[in-house]
């Protein structure tokens, strides 16, 4: 059980206003070293403050992040920091965020005025002021405001948390002027339902991929054309039925070669699909147009989902698995607005975040010599807006990996996610 302080510090044995003191506790290694603030809930209830406030308070002076864990009350921040450490950041907390400018009491509520400041009002001695909105923890409450029990408004900061990200995609859409980034966004569709397989092929030609056929001509000529294009005509029909037949028995050599290395029908059917999502992206490149481009490929991959009773999440994965090799980054570049379209058609944005952070993980595995290039791979993704959850790439590199593969990534992943961190301080900054 954690010892009992008086808030503020104060020696006086009888001062009424008492706190748990902060237990801290030191896990991971690597990358994943955080510190937990075990009892962060249980104290910022005796302050009356959120643990969040607390917990983020901490982080800021210790220069780290923070996440917190409002089921178990616990705050976590990167790092290992000592636990007195920990409690003389609450103790200077306490005297910026809780105790009265006047009267010097733990006796203070929180709210916002409608100039969006944040206001201390001591039930102690009257005393009305205001917060110092020049430091970050300023802008965390404002995108979290308290509410009148000691808590957070549930979805109150939602809104305002969302135009740091929102600022930074305003300059990537200024950068990518006339790349279609504009056009991409009214074309984006709702993307709150899973799509079953025997729908994949109705929804392609309906809001997912924008169709556009040639119209048949109504004057058919019935009489046979003896003319020389005619007749070229029909000899190509011939040989496309020949290379159909040859291409069956081709498949049918290559079977029998997969077997041969030792794959087993699981391993082959693998492959085949792989092929096949090869062969769909393929087809799309074969367009000039870049509008044109993008319908072809979603039609063409909702076509591979169909035969194989596929979800969208699926494709992803025999992508990375079967497609991508050392030119990883240029295949990505040359069909990011294809792939833009597939992410939007999962349900849950998060597990195809985490799934796609994993798929990195197992192609450096594949292809050792992309290992330096984790950050271009991660910055192209996160730059088209396919992982742009910043709480799930934080929390994927804070994470201790028991392999080694994971671990490699995640070093080599450093250096983007110090200049996501740096951008998202540089964002609270400019809110400030």
């Amino acid at each position: 059980m954690a010892a009992v302080l008086n808030i503020g510090g104060s020696d006086d044995p009888a001062y009424r206003y008492k706190m748990p003191a902060v237990v801290g506790k030191q896990e991971g290694r690597g990358n994943g070293k955080k510190t937990v603030i075990v009892n962060a809930a249980d104290v910022g209830k005796s302050l009356k403050r959120p643990g969040e406030y607390l917990t983020k308070y901490c982080a800021v002076e210790l220069g780290t992040i923070s996440t917190f864990d409002k089921t178990q009350g616990q705050g976590c921040i990167t790092g290992w920091h000592e636990t007195k450490d920990l409690q003389d950041k609450t103790n200077k907390f306490i005297k910026e965020w809780v105790l009265c400018a006047k009267c010097k009491l733990p006796e203070t509520s929180m709210e916002l005025d409608s100039k969006k400041r944040i206001m201390f009002d001591c039930k102690a001695c009257g005393h009305h002021y205001v917060a110092d909105m020049s430091h970050k923890l300023a802008n965390y409450i404002l995108n979290n405001p308290p509410d009148a029990k000691g808590g957070i408004v549930q979805g109150g900061g939602n809104a305002s948390k969302g135009k740091s990200k929102e600022d930074r995609r305003k300059e990537k859409a200024a950068r990518q002027k006339g790349g279609g980034a504009a056009e991409e966004e009214e074309e984006e569709e709702a993307d709150d339902t899973n799509v079953p397989a025997n729908e994949l092929k109705e929804r392609a030609v309906g809001s997912f991929a924008e169709q556009g056929g040639e119209e048949e001509d109504e004057d058919q000529e019935w009489s046979v054309d003896t003319s020389a294009d005619a007749v070229a005509a029909r000899l190509r029909v011939q040989e496309a039925a020949y290379s159909k037949v040859e291409a069956a028995e081709q498949g049918i050599s290559d079977k029998k070669a997969m077997k041969e290395e030792g794959l087993d029908e699981f391993e082959i059917e693998k492959r085949k699909i792989g092929d096949e999502v090869r062969a769909a992206l393929e087809k799309s490149e074969a367009e000039e147009d870049a509008k044109a481009r993008v319908a072809v490929g979603v039609k063409a991959l909702m076509e591979v989902a169909q035969k194989r009773e596929l979800q969208p999440l699926d494709l992803f994965g025999f992508l990375f698995d079967g497609v991508l090799d050392a030119a990883a980054v240029t295949t990505l570049k040359a069909h990011m607005r294809l792939l833009q379209k597939l992410y939007k058609a999962t349900p849950d944005k998060k597990k195809t975040q985490s799934f796609l952070l994993k798929q990195i993980e197992a192609l450096v595995g594949r292809v050792p010599e992309l290992e330096k290039k984790v950050p271009t791979l991660l910055k192209l993704l996160y730059d088209a807006d396919i992982l742009d959850d910043e709480d799930v790439l934080f929390k994927w590199h804070e994470k201790e990996s028991k392999k080694k593969l994971g671990r490699k990534v995640r070093e080599a992943a450093a250096p983007f996610i110090t200049w996501l961190k740096e951008a998202d301080d540089d964002s609270e900054e400019e809110s400030d």
